[in-house]
Formats: C-alpha cells, structure tokens, sequence
C-alpha cells in the first residue's frame, strides 16, 4: 500500500465524530498505531494534509495538528519536494532494551566486571522477604506492625516540616543527612540508649545494608578477618564477602557471641559484628560480663566492634538496654 494517494490511508482510520475524543487526537493514535504495528512502514510517503482532509470531509487544521504532534515526537518528518514520511528511527524504538550482542563466552564476559563486583554476584541470597501485601503478617522477619503506622499523623508532620523549610527542603543536602535530624538522633541517643556522641558522627543512611556497606569499605581491606555470629545475618555477611573480608563464624550461646571461641579462631579479626541487645535471629540479650569480655578484646587487639542494634527498642518490660560504646567506661 503506497499513500501517496488519499485514498488508501483512511482505511486505516477509523474516525468517530461522535466519539469522546477530538478528531485530530483520533487521527493521531491511528496513524501511530498503524506506523508502530508496521502497517505503515518507515520510509512510507503520507498524503498531503489537504489531500487527506479532503477524503475523510475534514478540516484541514485537523489534519495539519495531528502531522504536527507526530512530527514533534518523531513518527514522521519532512522533506523539501518529497513531502511527510514515517521517519527511519523510531522514539519508540529508543524507549526498547535492546539485547547486546556478545560475542564473548559468559566466563569471558564476567572478567570485565571488577573483582568487587565478582564477590558480589557470588554472594548467596538466602533471605526472601514475601512481597507486600500479600506478606503482610505476623511475626515477619524484617517488618513491624505495619497497619498500625500512623500515617495520619505522619501525613500531617511530613506536611507541616514541608511548609516551614520551603522551597530549600528539596534542594541538595549535606551528604551525611539533615544537619538537624543529626541533631535529633545524636541526643536521642545519648539519652535513650547511654551512647556518647556528636552529631558530626551521625550519618542518615537508607538502611541498615547501606550502613554495612560503607563500614565495609571503610574499615575492612581485602583479606581481613571478620566475626560474625553464627547463627547470624546473612545480609552482613554478603556485606563482608563483597568487601573481600574472610568471615568467620563464631558460635552464640545464652550470654551471647562467644568471646573466647572467636579468639582462638581468629585472634587477629579486625571487626566483629554483633546484634548484643536482640541477637539475630534468636532473640538472645547478650550478658554484661560478655559484653565486657568483647570490649576488652577489641581494646587489647585494636580491632572495630559493629554494633546492629536490632530490635532493641522493641522490649516486652523494662527500658532498652545501654549500647555497647556506654559500657567502654566499665573496662579496667
């Protein structure tokens, strides 16, 4: 079909001068539609918009307003003395993933990746969080009670702060996080959980994966022990794989991660990653002489102590417990 000639283009379109839509939003659909399914095929010469207009007892404007917008977004282009044609590229063809051609074996591919990268396609995902709302349920791991979040209250204090900092709330900030909101956490901690700090020390991260990512990087070189409990997180030890620590588990007991066994294992660990105040995944509180046991070790061997203070708020009686750092006084 060759619509050089009015005449074969409107059986592609069907107009309805009753219909919802405008006629020239009609005729513009139609002929994307017919240009995207091939019908029209790139390269193909339309009539003229007064030849067209013509066949289907429109208005001229009509047509011309529909060209126009195909024209804008790329469907069609004109050329001088060789009038409108479906253009040669696409913009839909561009929105497309195109497959690569490799022509290199999977093996070979995977060496262009850094050697960082290759640790972290290596590392096992074993944790599978059911998707909400359909895992929305009791005793989930990783979640709270979320149908009982006070959106109502949030929505009206996401509102308000949004008012009072204006237009410079959606500007760049400080790449630690909001100087105030450091402000906050740094105090709420100092009183709420014993910790010693100033706000220059507070980072506001998107997650507790991002925390143990960039401690990884920061304090970890390739090759260094890590202890990790064993039961323990998994997300943290993907952490330390990517990062090209060696991970050792080191087994728990009821009073926590046992000190004296990760010495022997691993006397020269630089980190040791614990959950003391809810121990994951088995609930255990870790003693205070076992916290002190840890904290004598990490001071005499120089080595970093990462603290997730998983679950520590969530407390069936009596306040939360101190953090680790609160207890630094108590060791002789």
């Amino acid at each position: 079909m060759s619509p050089r000639r009015a005449g074969a283009l409107p059986l592609l379109l069907r107009l309805d001068p009753e219909g919802k839509q405008p006629l020239n939003q009609q005729i513009y659909q139609g002929l994307r539609s017919a240009i995207l399914d091939g019908r029209l095929r790139v390269g193909a010469r339309l009539p003229s918009s007064r030849m067209l207009a013509a066949d289907l007892s429109i208005s001229r404007n009509t047509v011309l307003n529909a060209y126009e917008r195909l024209a804008i977004e790329g469907y069609l282009r004109g050329q001088s003395g060789g009038g409108t044609r479906v253009s040669t590229e696409l913009p839909d063809d561009m929105l497309r993933a195109q497959v690569p051609f490799v022509s290199q074996t999977p093996k070979q591919t995977r060496r262009k990746i850094s050697s960082r990268a290759r640790r972290m396609v290596d590392v096992p995902v074993r944790l599978r969080i059911p998707e909400f709302p359909r895992g929305l349920r009791a005793f989930r791991i990783g979640a709270c009670a979320l149908d009982e979040f006070p959106t109502a209250v949030w929505g009206k204090l996401v509102r308000r702060q949004i008012s009072r900092s204006g237009i410079s709330g959606l500007d760049y900030g400080n790449a630690p996080g909001y100087p105030p909101l450091r402000a906050a956490v740094a105090a709420y901690l100092q009183s709420a959980r014993g910790v010693t700090c100033d706000p220059e020390q507070i980072f506001i991260v998107n997650g507790s994966q991002q925390a143990l990512d960039l401690s990884s990087r920061m304090l970890l070189d390739p090759e260094n022990t890590v202890w990790l409990e064993d039961p323990g997180y998994v997300g943290a030890h993907g952490a330390f794989v990517s990062a090209g620590a060696r991970v050792v588990p080191v087994p728990v007991d009821s009073e926590g991660i046992q000190v004296a066994k990760g010495v022997r294992h691993a006397p020269d660990a630089r980190v040791a990653f614990v959950t003391p105040s809810h121990q994951f995944p088995l609930g255990i509180t870790m003693t205070l002489s076992r916290r002190l046991e840890l904290l004598r070790w990490a001071a005499k061997s120089g080595a970093w102590i990462l603290e997730d203070d998983y679950d520590s708020e969530l407390r069936y009686a009596n306040r939360p417990l101190p953090a680790l750092q609160a207890s630094t006084h108590r060791i002789p």
